[in-house]
């Protein structure tokens, strides 16, 4: 059936005679489009029910999911949002941390430098403090054991001046407030 209704369309097609052809297919017959149009009545309620509606369940089902994505996409990116602000937050609040621990470390740093500039320095005057006592501690006992030759080669030569014993007990004592006159003058001088 198939084949000889094929063979009636295309048969004007086959022959080679074109205009006649044409001329077959723009053949008005009332009677098969009332037949077209009855066999189109009849099919629509089952292509209705077994195509069209499940097209239109189809086509209702996916814009329920684009619409669904849409709404998922939108709570996505205002959760993404109050991430990205939680995430800027916590990352300011980090940096003002790091910036807070850098200021302290460098304070401590100062505060240790000034410590132990300030120590070295006490020790520097502590020591030189030592070392002026040691040299006024070294001077006076020097200019005794100075006063103290001074004395002896006093008596000295005074004896051999006079060519005589001089009683060094009795006249120690004058030799030495003597020395220590004649020192103090020059140790102001």
């Amino acid at each position: 059936m198939l084949a000889s209704n094929l063979a009636i369309v295309l048969g004007p097609f086959a022959s080679g005679d074109e205009p006649r052809a044409l001329n077959a297919l723009l053949d008005f017959a009332p009677g098969a489009m009332i037949w077209t149009f009855v066999a189109f009545i009849v099919a629509l309620p089952v292509m209705w029910k077994f195509v069209y509606g499940p097209i239109t369940k189809a086509l209702e089902d996916r814009d329920k999911k684009v619409e669904d994505a849409i709404v998922a996409a939108d709570v996505a990116r205002k959760e993404a949002e109050a991430a990205m602000a939680r995430a800027k937050a916590e990352l300011e609040k980090a940096q003002a941390e790091g910036r807070r621990m850098v200021e302290e470390a460098m304070a401590r740093a100062e505060r240790q430098a000034a410590d132990a500039v300030r120590l070295a320095d006490e020790r520097a005057k502590s020591e030189l403090q030592k070392a002026r006592d040691t040299i006024a501690a070294e001077k006076r006992q020097a200019l005794q054991e100075i006063r103290a030759a001074a004395v002896e080669l006093t008596i000295q030569a005074s004896s051999r001046l006079l060519q005589q014993e001089i009683d060094a007990g009795r006249n120690r004592p004058l030799v030495q407030q003597f020395v220590q006159a004649a020192t103090a003058g020059r140790g102001a001088g």
